[in-house]
């Protein structure tokens, strides 16, 4: 890549769609019985997982898309996305193995007591997860930290990412390559469109983050960042917007939603330049500080989810799981008495989520991000002085 003209440092409406999108990632998975739980756009929210993937690769390119060139560079870059991904990720993976351990207990103590270990929590699954290869086709299904199948997706990107920046040079034609035969490829393996996950959720995440870092690309190709507020820029961002509920409330699981990176695609170079009545909402402290939980709320939402249910039943002695027949005419066991209490319920799932990411962000991700940093400036370190060493001497 050419030298880059664009001159903007970060992006904070971006960073209030990542927020905005995993609080419709907690709302998709939490089973309320309220209206919420029917609409299409929560229904569907699966798909925000896509939006993470084409951000992911735009902020990436962005911050080093210039910067790997040697395999120093690549060790560096490995050495934060790791300390980036993995503490919360590992601390996350800790509670939900804690969680089965105490429900043996409770087992062992007052039989029968609840199972432990079966299901999608087995111990067989639990190394996968350490070493964040659960996503590689090696399981039978999703195990553990659900929602953590994306972060073993996402590691590896970035190593092929590095990889190929620093063996080949990263081209043109190969971003373009991938976003053809990625999306034709997963039509041949699949029947639900673009919910991949434990199997071929590589992929998935390969084509997002290949669009995203073409994104990048496009984007530094214009001149200056504008500046200033601009009416056609709003009229922009309303049609992007309108475009991503809109696809997302109608894909759902059909082939067309392998579509959905280009959108997102769309999107985020449309919010980038930031001049827009929506970037402008996106930008205030609610959404930045949405943003910057935005990785706590993705990771700790389904342990939130998982035990709120148990804490009414065990602690409140309330079974609030109620059979809902829903719009399309099937039924399910939804969470919540009546419409009311199942939307206040989704509320409280949202808050908690919230709150514990709150936590999780000041004691698990920030000294994890960093030890990685420091970690990483200490290799640099050993590295310059190493090569600074006269031929024949070692550095110290």
């Amino acid at each position: 890549m050419s030298a880059p003209k664009n001159t903007a440092n970060h992006f904070d409406a971006l960073d209030g769609w990542r927020g905005l999108c995993a609080c419709l990632v907690v709302l998709f998975h939490f089973h309320g019985n309220s209206p919420v739980y029917s609409w299409d756009l929560i229904r569907n929210s699966y798909l925000f997982v896509d939006f993470f993937f084409v951000l992911s690769g735009f902020v990436i390119a962005w911050n080093y898309g210039t910067r790997l060139g040697t395999w120093t560079d690549l060790r560096q870059f490995l050495v934060l996305r790791v300390g980036r991904l993995y503490p919360l990720h590992i601390f996350m993976l800790a509670l939900f193995v804690a969680w089965e351990t105490a429900k043996l207990v409770i087992g062992r103590i007052s039989p029968p007591g609840p199972e432990a270990f079966v299901g999608e929590n087995q111990p067989h699954t639990i190394l996968s997860n350490v070493f964040l290869v659960q996503s590689l086709h090696l399981n039978d299904g999703l195990s553990w930290n659900a929602p953590s199948w994306s972060i073993s997706t996402e590691l590896w990107a970035y190593v092929i990412f590095a990889l190929v920046s620093v063996t080949l040079g990263l081209r043109h034609w190969m971003l373009a390559l991938v976003a053809l035969a990625a999306p034709l490829f997963l039509l041949s393996v699949t029947s639900t469109g673009m919910d991949i996950t434990y199997d071929w959720g590589l992929v998935r995440c390969v084509f997002g983050f290949a669009l995203g870092v073409a994104c990048a690309r496009l984007y530094r190709l214009r001149g200056d960042r504008p500046e200033g507020r601009s009416a056609a820029a709003t009229l922009l961002e309303c049609i992007a917007l309108a475009a991503v509920v809109g696809f997302v409330a109608w894909a759902g699981k059909s082939n067309w939603s392998l579509l959905a990176p280009f959108v997102f695609a769309a999107a985020v170079l449309v919010f980038a330049d930031e001049r827009g009545w929506w970037s402008r909402q996106l930008q205030r402290p609610l959404f930045k500080w949405l943003g910057t939980l935005s990785y706590s709320i993705y990771l700790t939402h389904y342990l939130v989810v998982v035990l709120l249910p148990v804490f009414f039943k065990r602690a409140l002695n309330l079974d609030l799981w109620t059979p809902v027949t829903l719009p399309g005419g099937e039924t399910a066991e939804l969470f919540g008495r009546n419409a009311v209490e199942g939307t206040i319920l989704f509320g409280v799932a949202l808050g908690l989520t919230i709150a514990f990411s709150a936590f999780t962000y000041r004691w698990i991700e920030t000294p994890g991000r960093d030890w990685s940093r420091t970690l990483a400036k200490h290799l640099a370190r050993r590295t310059t002085a190493a090569d600074a060493a006269p031929t024949g001497v070692s550095a110290p």
